[in-house]
């Protein structure tokens, strides 16, 4: 609100503003006077609204008030002898109206700015009109303790009252967040966030520690309705109570950071892209003599399936090479792994990471990349497992129809002679030892250039976020292994050495037989 508009609208409100005055304080005169402080008042204070819509509220709030103050300084509060005819003249003015509705609009905030125990108290004894001594029986406090809950949720109601709150930007513009994982099962995490509040909750405590009435004002949310939603997540430990405050249990990156570690990822593998091709060649020499299998296999599926196998053992030794020691925490839901926020919108060109899925007489991989397919292969997906393993025994039937149906129609499986097939390849576990142990070599030299990049991108992220996040280094580790298993794919697709493959093949999914 400029001064040029507040000495609009008080142009605009004179009159009223005057026989509202008259009605008020039941002259002329005085209303003269009164008058003109409000004016005064109105315009030098117009740098106090700072909602426009609600300048009207504020102008009858300061008339309301000064018209108070001057029969309060007058002391005319003293009885007057009524005439006989006297009809009387006593009407709620539109403006007394407004300044009512606006007190119990402040009212209704305030109550809902209460954490639990002030706000059943206050509602009780105030609204429900039960006795402190019913309170407390029914609360199980002492009645003392409800007295002084009522005292305190007084001062607190009436303080909050008085005093302009600035919704924060979550309330009105809620920023995208996302979830995710590396490690054991991520069982629990993903159905937190499948709803818009508890990611607003994530990153308004991320931006600094709240309290429950803080947070409330910053989200838009009524406490009652954020109370249920923080002990979910304060259960799961993404978010930490410390007193009165909460704070967020996790690290949380954005677009920017994650733009700079696909940047350098990319630029290393163009850097060492010829000598890429060298080993993938070399291994797929290699497959001659093991006991490999893929459905509609050729030249290009076997160079997939080396070049995902350069990748994923040269990023698991990169570990070892790290000054950024991976600990994998233990986590709420009883498995170790890292839980971790993505801020705004975030490209993800792997739609799923299952290095390891075991199942009976082997295990699976899967490295969903969606720029190569769409075949997203999901092991722990209700049912995927059986149809599985009904493929690697090539059984005839499996009880998961539902899901076999799935697979059949993406492809991912196969009927050959009434048995299910996998489209993906299979290899030995001893013949895969023997083939990455030939490349022990070429996997060293890729695991050394993985570790410089995910060290870089430890310090990077460390660097961006506060310094209480402890877990910065290792989760700027992970995002930069995904980081470069995505772009030496995609950097492949680009200059053709490899391709997307037949509709058939699954080419990024792996069965490792015991």
């Amino acid at each position: 609100m400029t001064k040029e508009q507040m000495e609009q609208i008080v142009l605009e409100n004179m009159k009223k503003i005057y026989l509202y005055c008259v009605r008020r304080l039941g002259n002329t005169t005085d209303a003269e006077d009164v008058a003109s402080d409000i004016t005064v008042e109105l315009l030098g204070s117009y740098q106090k609204v700072k909602d426009d819509n609600a300048v009207l509220g504020y102008v009858w709030a300061v008339a309301d008030t000064l018209c108070k103050n001057y029969w309060r300084k007058a002391e005319r509060y003293n009885a007057a002898e009524i005439p006989e005819d006297y009809a009387g003249m006593f009407q709620i003015t539109p403006e007394e109206d407004l300044i009512h509705r606006q007190d119990i609009a402040l009212l209704r905030r305030e109550l809902a700015l209460l954490s639990e125990t002030y706000r059943e108290v206050m509602i009780g004894h105030y609204i429900r009109k039960e006795s402190c001594e019913a309170i407390a029986q029914r609360m199980k406090l002492s009645v003392t303790n409800v007295k002084q809950y009522l005292f305190e949720g007084r001062r607190k109601v009436k303080k909050g009252m008085n005093m302009t709150r600035e919704y924060g930007i979550y309330s009105y513009a809620p920023e995208k967040f996302s979830v995710n994982f590396w490690g054991d099962n991520s069982s629990g995490y993903w159905e937190l966030f499948e709803r818009k509040l508890p990611g607003s909750i994530m990153l308004s405590v991320f931006d600094g520690p709240k309290t429950i009435e803080e947070l409330s004002t910053d989200v838009g949310v009524a406490v009652p309705y954020l109370e249920e939603e923080l002990e979910k997540l304060t259960d799961m430990k993404v978010v930490l109570k410390k007193g009165a405050k909460y704070h967020c249990g996790l690290v949380i990156y954005d677009r920017d950071f994650t733009d700079s570690v696909r940047n350098a990822a990319r630029n290393a593998i163009k850097e060492n892209i010829d000598r890429i091709k060298e080993m993938v060649e070399k291994g797929k020499s290699l497959l001659r003599d093991t006991d490999y299998q893929c459905y509609a296999d050729d030249e290009n599926t076997r160079g997939w399936f080396i070049l995902i196998l350069l990748l994923w053992e040269a990023v698991q030794m990169s570990e070892e090479k790290m000054k950024t020691k991976l600990t994998f925490p233990l986590l709420a839901n009883g498995y170790k792994g890292y839980v971790m926020g993505l801020r705004g919108e975030n490209r993800l060109e792997m739609s799923g990471i299952y290095g390891r899925y075991d199942l009976q007489n082997g295990y699976l991989r899967a490295l969903n990349y969606n720029a190569l397919t769409d075949k997203v292969v999901n092991p722990f997906e209700r049912g995927a497992r059986d149809v599985i393993l009904a493929a690697a025994a090539r059984l005839g039937e499996t009880s998961e129809l539902e899901m076999l149906t799935e697979m059949l129609e993406k492809k991912i499986v196969h009927i050959e002679d009434g048995k299910i097939c996998p489209n993906y390849a299979e290899i030995s576990d001893k013949d895969y030892d023997a083939i990455r142990g030939r490349l022990a070599d070429e996997i060293e030299e890729m695991a050394s250039l993985a570790a410089k990049l995910r060290d870089a991108a430890a310090d990077d992220l460390a660097a961006r976020v506060p310094k209480e996040y402890t877990e910065a280094h290792e989760i700027g580790s992970i995002v930069s292994m995904w980081s470069l298993l995505e772009n030496a794919a995609g950097i492949i697709l680009e200059i053709g050495y490899l391709t997307k493959g037949t509709e058939e093949q699954v080419l990024t999914t792996f069965y490792f037989k015991n």
